[in-house]
């Protein structure tokens, strides 16, 4: 092996682009120097081919491992994309990670894969059983190096592995960890990292200690709320129910007695609530009236019978060839989890009643997690070092602070490679978009300006609103009615194969007469989906998507301002929804050559307070108009006609 490497030994391209060497030169530096790196660079940087190209050189060098993490499949597919490209001029190797839902080939499980059981669960009480076929072939090897000399080449994605895991008869999730202890790169999702239960089983399979593992966290404005989410439980009332009905099935006494009284108790709390609320409870009286209620003197001799009944019960399930369930041991976790944080002030404790699509009511208990770093800061400690990368992290100190990089991170901010002629961007004045604003007149007003846009573009738009009451409020007002080019509309809850679909036929219309496509901020087309070239021209940003003002919001507010001295309102509240924002503007301009018109449709985006909160490459383009839908047309129409 070579004994000492550079970026440069890594990087396929023949010229780096602007800002692409210092930005490499610093991330290599600060990996062999152990520190942390926070850097935000824009689409069409090419950050991830840049990130591995700088953080391969030590990994070679010590034998290492990239943990390259992501939220998205097509996120991860382009790390092996920009992996497969460094593979041609160097001796590099990968595999990227799914979720077993989406690698598992073993039907029995993919039938009942909805159920309430993770399938990492019942994964493993098949392969304790030897009831798990696939898995029983992979018996014979016990680390990865034969098999990876077996692979077709070096750096695989996980559809690749799946479709190879089908030829040989083999699991496909357990093959990708049997390879993955032996690659240089491992592409995975967030939670293989931040979610603790995962990360507990995964770390030992890697091959190396984490102590020689590099993080990259790609899109890492994400981490935070997805620290928040892998912390906290939700316990619904059909669960409690099903463990009481459960209990009777296995005439258990003392789980049907707890589950009664946990029924009982949420019942009265949730007579007092309006439906579509949230209530915030004191964990601790709640265990009493818990306790009183079913008639204990202490539930943790209850929840600990409850955890070997429940296990006991998917053993036994399994055994006769069905798939382990229990609604018992499920409500056992979650009291286990309650009665572990109930003194904890970084967690808030909620009832909630909803209205569920199809128009039922579910309430439900919730431990709610309020700081990302009691998540994040743990795995940091164990890595060699992690480097932190986005479009979209302004401003750069305060994604560090709840990040948990620490003090001595070293924070990076890189220019668009974006010439300014080949974008614009239009905030429009006189028009707000918030709840209180929001006249039939208004909604009127905002489709006239999407209407403006629409028909001033060549190829496709794209009109991102705050919420699916809006996208609705839109639709009532006349935009589909008064559009000229095919409408396609982002359905709420859909199966990913329904959105994939939706969003092919929307991009082939961009060769032709373009078509308009309504979604909503923060959806996993404004966020994940990537419209290069006429795929979409132009954007327009419906308003602020500030989260609702719960009392969830408002404890995470309290709480940040004691943790992030004084910037509760900044970090809980406006930061998450101007990056919501940012990211559904920045899907016009993906590649050097595309030319993207974004349009601001709130004149809130103008104001010097929401401007800090905007990257430079955004900032640098935004002008301010007037609340005219004929000067935008005519601002957008010159824009594409030059």
């Amino acid at each position: 092996m070579k004994e000492g490497y550079s970026f440069e030994d890594f990087f396929p391209y023949p010229t780096p682009r602007e800002g692409q060497v210092d930005m490499m030169s610093t991330i290599e530096q600060s990996v062999r120097e152990k520190h942390n790196v926070c850097a935000e660079a824009p689409n069409g940087f090419g950050k991830t081919c840049v990130t591995l190209s700088a953080v391969l050189p030590w990994v070679k060098e010590n034998s290492g491992k990239v943990l390259y993490c992501a939220r998205t499949h097509r996120q991860l597919d382009r790390v092996i994309e920009e992996l497969t490209q460094i593979s041609e001029r160097a001796q590099v190797s990968g595999v990227s990670f799914r979720g077993r839902k989406h690698m598992c080939i073993n039907e029995f499980v993919l039938e009942n894969a909805d159920t309430a059981a993770p399938m990492s669960e019942v994964c493993g009480h098949l392969k304790t059983e030897g009831r798990c076929p696939f898995y029983e072939e992979l018996r014979p090897y016990s680390t990865g190096g034969d098999l990876l000399d077996e692979m077709p080449k070096t750096v695989l994605t996980a559809t690749e592995i799946v479709t190879i895991g089908k030829k040989r008869g083999v699991c496909p999730y357990e093959l990708a960890k049997l390879l993955a202890m032996e690659t240089d790169v491992i592409a995975l999702s967030y939670l293989y990292m931040f979610d603790p239960f995962i990360l507990k089983r995964f770390a030992p399979e890697l091959g190396v200690p984490l102590y020689k593992a590099v993080l990259v966290e790609d899109e890492a404005h994400n981490v935070p709320s997805t620290a928040l989410d892998s912390a906290s439980d939700t316990l619904s009332l059909r669960t409690i129910r099903q463990a009481i009905n459960e209990g009777r099935t296995y005439n258990d006494d003392l789980s049907r007695r707890l589950c009664r009284g946990l029924a009982q108790v949420l019942l009265e709390l949730s007579s007092e609530v309006d439906e579509d609320t949230e209530q915030i409870i004191n964990p601790n009286e709640f265990r009493d009236k818990v306790r009183q209620q079913a008639g204990l003197q202490d539930e943790f001799t209850a929840i600990s019978h409850m955890l070997e009944l429940g296990a006991s019960i998917k053993r036994g399930l399994v055994r006769v060839g069905k798939y382990p369930i229990s609604a018992i041991h499920r409500v056992a976790e979650f009291m286990s989890r309650l009665r572990e944080t109930s003194n904890r002030e970084d967690f808030v404790f909620l009832m909630t009643s909803t209205i569920t699509t199809r128009g039922t009511k579910r309430i439900a208990l919730e431990v709610a997690a309020l700081d990302p770093t009691s998540v994040t800061e743990p795995v940091l400690r164990k890595v060699r070092c992690t480097v932190a990368i986005s479009g979209t992290m302004s401003p750069l100190k305060a994604y560090s602070e709840m990040l948990g990089l620490g003090t001595n991170a070293r924070t990076l901010t890189f220019e668009s490679p974006f010439s300014r002629i080949n974008r614009i961007g239009l905030v429009v004045s006189g028009l707000d978009t918030s709840y209180t604003e929001r006249s039939r007149d208004r909604y009127e007003r905002m489709v006239s300006h999407c209407i403006a846009v629409a028909h001033s573009t060549p190829g496709n738009t794209g009109i991102f609103a705050t919420s699916y009451v809006v996208l609705r409020g839109l639709l009532s007002a006349g935009l589909g009615r008064r559009l000229k080019k095919k409408l396609y509309i982002e359905k709420q809850g859909a199966k990913n194969t329904e959105n994939d679909q939706l969003i092919e036929r929307f991009k082939r219309e961009g060769s032709g007469e373009g078509a308009v496509l309504l979604g909503v901020q923060g959806g996993r087309n404004s966020e994940g989906g990537d419209f290069p070239g006429d795929t979409m021209n132009s954007v327009v940003v419906v308003g602020v998507p500030y989260a609702r003002p719960t009392p969830r919001t408002q404890a995470l507010i309290e709480y940040y301002d004691k943790r992030f001295h004084g910037r509760g309102r900044d970090y809980a509240y406006v930061l998450p929804a101007m990056t919501r924002a940012v990211q559904a503007a920045g899907r016009p301009v993906r590649r050097l050559q595309d030319r993207g018109a974004i349009i601001l449709l709130d004149q809130r985006f103008a104001t010097p307070y929401l401007r800090r909160f905007l990257p430079a490459w955004l900032a640098e383009i935004i002008e301010v108009v007037p609340d005219d839908p004929s000067t935008v047309a005519e601002r957008v129409h010159s824009f594409f006609e030059r």
